[in-house]
């Protein structure tokens, strides 16, 4: 049976759980209908998961939320319509707060000082294009400058004894340098590396002047748990995962049991133990876990935990048993039974160069057409990102309608190794389009698919894929959906964010440097090319793939007399979170595919 496309947007998630201080509440994330606009906002419940609370009410998505060390202040983040210029919110003695008022500027929250008086951030106040490094005061307001920066920064953390921080310098996907900038003298000092390297949630170790988190330092290929001298560079591995990247970890308050998320394949693989000893594996449903947080006794963990056909929701482990404590319920708020869903299956496929190209696929519940099934190739965007098991509403969707789906990792998507990361970048990049045709030649041969029904759809860098695979690639494509992707690198590269344009041109080109490359990758120089109807998503306030790619592209369309359809969307970012706003993304798709395929 067919699942109207409303229905999908009524689906509620729960995320980011942060237990109150005397541990008998959690805070956390949720999108539900009921009591607002459908957008997640923050909410705190019982330990136990009974009498839930609204605390916030925007009419905006909440994207983060962090408590206080010393109490149950908290402090959330939200942006106007997706455009990621993040302003806070504080909620104290229950009244919250603006800090931050400045809608044209982007906000990133460090945390807290260890006392809690004051919070660590890095804006883009000064220029668009750097991000410097502020002291807020919470009790008077008064903002500090401390140091000016020359690109993306970043504060994960700050010293125990507060007068510290850490400071990530972000120069490319793959290229992070971490710093010790000390608060009194504004001194910052870069902690030694090998070579090119990636940290991610960096913190100190209590009692020692080490940085603890998960790292490729020193030439490896996977993400570790390790401890770093930030003065030498030296480095202790902690825990590592046989071939798979470390997503997360947490150690608990009082420092006996540790938790890691290991990435298995796109998979979840969650450890928790001493923290000096072997952690045994906690058994959960096939998805992904996140958000690890610690009750104050140290005895419970919280966390997110999301399937294919189960959206986020909270879970809590204690005494070596997970369950979940909060989930929506989809079949009572739109009407959805999970056994109509559809789970993944892992799969693989050899490309040009022998490279193993993994992905996943799924067919829907409904019986095979006598040709069979129509295909659509979903493309994960960034290129560093990886499709995953996670809950898409977008997929299910396309299978309720008898679509089956494959959804690729070419070259470029993290979770296998840093080499396969890299193995994309610059002049290599044509090399994802072989790694795409060649997956279109798997789809093409399983025997339950219609071979000249074969469609895609992409977002961002996949909407990239996408223009390029019905531009270099006609043949192959019988329809196609992009969203928000890059028509040309050169107009993308000219009007991106300025904060990201030297970022993303380290992994794709410099205009008068690689203009060759940029005209033989850029999709609007062979528009003349392609033969696919094609679907084209984009919102106004998308700050990283801006509105003009998606304008000049269509242009180029209805200039030459193809089938093109464009649809606009008003206070709209990278990506389509309001509800009206996914409804009619849903119903679109489904609309041109089952004109087109």
């Amino acid at each position: 049976m067919t699942i109207p496309t409303d229905a999908w947007v009524k689906i509620g998630t729960a995320s980011a759980p942060a237990f109150s201080k005397d541990g008998t509440k959690i805070f956390h994330l949720r999108g539900t209908k009921p009591l607002g606009s459908g957008l997640p906002q923050v909410w705190v419940m019982d330990a136990d998961g009974r009498n839930p609370m609204q605390l916030s009410t925007h009419d905006e998505k909440v994207a983060l939320l962090r408590r206080a060390p010393n109490d149950d202040r908290l402090i959330w983040g939200i942006d106007a319509g997706g455009d990621e210029r993040q302003q806070f919110h504080l909620r104290q003695n229950g009244e919250t707060r603006a800090l931050t008022a400045a809608p044209g500027v982007i906000h990133d929250l460090g945390g807290f000082s260890p006392d809690g008086s004051k919070i660590a951030y890095a804006a883009n106040a000064r220029d668009e294009r750097y991000f410097d490094i502020h002291l807020m005061d919470l009790v008077t307001g008064a903002d500090t400058r401390l140091i000016e920066g020359v690109g993306i920064l970043t504060v994960p953390s700050w010293h125990p004894d507060g007068t510290k921080l850490t400071v990530i310098h972000d120069l490319a996907g793959g290229d992070q340098r971490v710093h010790v900038l000390d608060i009194a003298t504004r001194n910052m000092t870069e902690m030694p590396r090998p070579s090119a390297s990636r940290y991610s949630a960096m913190r100190w170790v209590k009692g020692a002047e080490l940085l603890q988190g998960l790292t490729d330092h020193g030439g490896h290929d996977f993400m570790r748990l390790c401890r770093l001298d930030p003065a030498t560079g030296a480095c202790t591995e902690i825990y590592v995962a046989p071939d798979r990247d470390l997503d997360s970890w947490s150690l608990s308050p009082d420092g006996a049991q540790l938790a890691t998320i290991e990435n298995d394949r796109g998979y979840t693989v969650m450890r928790v133990g001493p923290a000096d000893g072997a952690r045994p594996i906690v058994a959960l449903p096939d998805g992904i876990a996140a958000d690890l947080a610690w009750a104050p006794d140290s005895a419970s963990l919280a966390f997110s935990h999301q399937g294919p056909t189960r959206p986020s929701g909270i879970w809590l482990w204690r005494s070596g048993v997970a369950a979940p404590l909060y989930e929506a319920d989809m079949k009572a708020d739109a009407g959805i039974d999970p056994a109509e869903l559809v789970a993944p299956s892992l799969i693989s496929w050899t490309s040009f160069d022998g490279k193993t190209i993994p992905g996943w696929y799924l067919l829907p519940k409904s019986p095979k057409p006598a040709a069979g099934y129509p295909t659509v190739v979903w493309v994960h965007g960034g290129p560093s990102s990886q499709t995953r098991a996670n809950f898409r509403p977008d997929i299910q969707a396309l299978l309720s309608a008898g679509f089956a789906v494959m959804m690729p990792n070419m070259r470029g998507s993290t979770g296998y190794g840093r080499a396969y990361m890299d193995a994309d970048e610059l002049e290599l990049r044509p090399h994802v389009m072989a790694d795409l045709a060649a997956g279109h030649a798997w789809v093409k041969a399983q025997p339950e698919i219609d071979p000249t029904r074969i469609g895609i759809m992409g977002q961002s860098y996949g909407g990239w894929v996408t223009l390029a695979a019905v531009t270099l690639q006609p043949d192959l494509w019988k329809a196609a959906v992009n969203f928000y992707g890059i028509a040309d690198f050169v107009t993308l590269l000219e009007r991106t964010g300025p904060w990201r344009a030297t970022h993303r041109a380290h992994e794709y080109g410099f205009p008068g440097t690689h203009d060759a490359l940029f005209d033989k990758i850029s999709p609007l120089r062979h528009v003349d090319n392609v033969a696919a109807p094609l679907l084209m998503l984009h919102g106004d306030r998308d700050p990283r793939v801006p509105q003009n790619e998606s304008d000049i592209f269509t242009t180029a369309m209805e200039l030459r007399q193809k089938k093109v359809r464009y649809e606009r969307f008003t206070y709209a970012g990278h990506g389509f979170i309001r509800p009206d706003h996914r409804r009619r993304v849903y119903a679109t798709i489904t609309e041109h595919f089952n004109a087109y395929l």
